[in-house]
């Protein structure tokens, strides 16, 4: 790795960049990297792994995709991930991962990027077609009709919808319903004594279970668990 490169990288606007060896261990970052996590120089950050920076369950995530980076050579791009602040609020960014080599082709470790997954809600886009579709979510998440009928009452194919909504906000109709969902998700069971199941119910989930079972996929908790920890 050259100076040039690193100095690059900090350099970058809003864009965080890592690396780290075999073992998982941070062996570089950029400043927007380490000031994020609330560090001042770099090197109070070597030699910490994701379970000494993040919560266990975020933590236990990252692995997960450093792991399948470091046994498949493969780059993993395009990740849609969530971090919480210290609040316990989500925050969503785009990650991206990719091998580390050595001069002999053998993978010594993983790098990436990690920026904000910058929407404002979406209702900033020029396209009107996919604002109007997300002011819906906003008004009722809960009580969306299918999107393969929305697309056809706005002329659309299905196709046709997913496209223009990944080019207006990162994602397609059914990721940006899931995170808005869970990010109301939150806010009920930080602030509310609803029950579980009801809170479920009111997101469009077909029962707590279901609830659960996105909930546990994109905070790596449990709805109950992540009340437990965060309530107001």
């Amino acid at each position: 790795e050259s100076t040039g490169t690193h100095l690059l990288f900090n350099h970058l606007k809003d864009v965080s960049f890592f690396m780290k060896d075999h073992n998982f261990k941070i062996v570089r970052a950029n400043q927007h990297f380490y000031e994020r996590l609330g560090f001042r120089e770099e090197s109070e950050i070597l030699g910490k792994d994701d379970f000494e920076l993040f919560p266990k369950p975020l933590a236990k995530n990252f692995r997960k995709d450093d792991e399948k980076v470091l046994n498949t050579s493969e780059a993993m791009l395009g990740l849609v991930e969530l971090f919480l602040n210290r609040q316990g609020l989500p925050d969503w960014y785009i990650t991206n991962k990719l091998p580390v080599m050595n001069g002999k082709r053998k993978v010594i470790g993983v790098m990436g990027t990690v920026q904000r997954l910058d929407q404002k809600d979406g209702l900033a886009t020029s396209d009107e077609l996919v604002a109007g579709v997300i002011a819906r979510m906003h008004e009722n998440p809960g009580n969306m009709s299918p999107f393969a009928e929305i697309a056809k009452s706005l002329n659309l194919s299905h196709r046709q919808l997913d496209r223009r909504f990944k080019d207006a906000t990162g994602l397609n109709p059914q990721k940006f319903l899931n995170k808005k969902r869970i990010e109301l998700a939150c806010e009920k069971l930080r602030s509310h004594r609803n029950q579980i199941s009801d809170i479920a119910i009111d997101l469009g989930y077909c029962d707590q279970s279901a609830f659960t079972a996105q909930f546990r996929q994109c905070m790596g908790m449990t709805p109950r668990k992540y009340r437990s920890e965060f309530r107001k």
